[in-house]
C-alpha cells in the first residue's frame, strides 16, 4: 500500500487500484502524481497490482490477443479490499465516513464492480477509461460486462464518474455482441459512452450521481490519466 495522509483531518478516503503508478514520479510516463492534485482533506490509498492484475481486476473471464481464458477473480479482489485492506487503513489512521473507490483501465472496471458487489459499502467509484466491454472482447466468448450488469441493476446508491480519450466515434455494434466496438476510436471510447447512455436511462442524473468526461484526442496512458485525475477527485471531494 502506498498512503497519502493529509496534513488536516481526513474527511474521505479513496481506495485507488494501481497503486505503485500513483505517486512515485519514476514510474510509468512520470506516474499519476496525486500527491499535487489530490484535495486537502482526502486520504488517498494506493494498492499495488500484481502479478494478477488481469485475473484480479475483472468480474469474468474474457480472452485476449488470441490467449487462452483469463480474468474473473474481482469478486476474490473486491472481498480483500473490504475484509483486509479497509480493517487495516481504520486501525492506523481511521476511516473517514465518506468512501470511494477509483482506477483507470482494468482498474476502472474493478472500481464498478466492487461498488456493485458491495452495495452500500461505497459513495463513489471512479472509471478513467475503463474496460467496460471486458466479457466480450475476444471470439466466441461472451460473459456479462459491466455494461450489461449495470443495465441489468439498474440504478444504485453510489454516485459514479467515468471518462476516456479517444476520437468520439462513430461507434456501432459490429459483431452484435450488445457492446458498442471501438475500432479506431479509441481509449475504450466507445464502450466508456455507452455505459454513460445505460446509466443515464437507468435514472442516474449528469451533475447529480453520474459524472461522463470525454477528453477528445487523449491516448490510453498514465500521462494522460495524471492530466485529468484531479476531476473525479474534487467530484468525491464536493461529496
Amino acid at each position: 500500500l502506498h498512503i497519502l495522509v493529509p496534513a488536516e483531518a481526513p474527511t474521505h478516503v479513496l481506495y485507488a487500484h494501481d497503486g505503485q503508478n500513483l505517486f512515485d514520479p519514476d514510474a510509468f510516463f512520470g506516474g499519476w502524481k496525486i500527491q499535487d492534485t489530490a484535495p486537502p482533506a482526502m486520504l488517498v490509498v494506493g494498492i499495488d497490482n500484481s502479478p494478477a492484475r488481469m485475473d484480479e481486476y475483472t468480474h469474468v473471464p474474457d480472452k485476449i490477443s488470441g490467449a487462452g481464458t483469463i480474468g474473473g477473480l474481482g469478486d476474490a479482489y473486491a472481498d480483500f479490499l473490504q475484509g483486509t485492506v479497509r480493517p487495516l487503513v481504520k486501525k492506523h489512521y481511521g476511516e473517514p465516513p465518506v468512501v470511494g473507490t477509483m482506477g483507470s483501465s482494468l482498474g476502472g472496471l474493478i472500481s464498478f464492480h466492487i461498488a456493485d458487489h458491495l452495495p452500500g459499502e461505497f459513495a463513489f467509484a471512479a472509471s478513467l477509461s475503463g474496460t467496460m466491454g471486458w466479457g466480450s472482447i475476444g471470439n466466441g466468448i461472451h460473459n456479462e460486462t459491466m455494461i450489461e450488469r449495470y443495465a441489468a441493476h439498474g440504478h444504485q446508491a453510489t454516485a459514479l464518474y467515468l471518462d476516456s480519450g479517444g476520437d468520439g466515434g462513430p461507434c456501432g455494434d459490429d459483431d452484435n455482441d450488445g457492446v458498442d466496438d471501438d475500432v479506431d476510436q479509441g481509449d475504450n471510447y466507445c464502450e466508456t459512452a455507452q455505459l454513460r447512455d445505460v446509466l443515464l436511462s437507468a435514472g442516474y442524473q449528469e451533475n447529480t450521481d453520474l459524472t461522463y468526461v470525454w477528453s477528445p484526442g487523449a491516448e490510453h496512458n498514465e500521462a494522460e490519466w495524471a492530466a485529468r485525475v484531479s476531476v473525479p477527485m474534487q467530484v468525491f471531494a464536493g461529496m
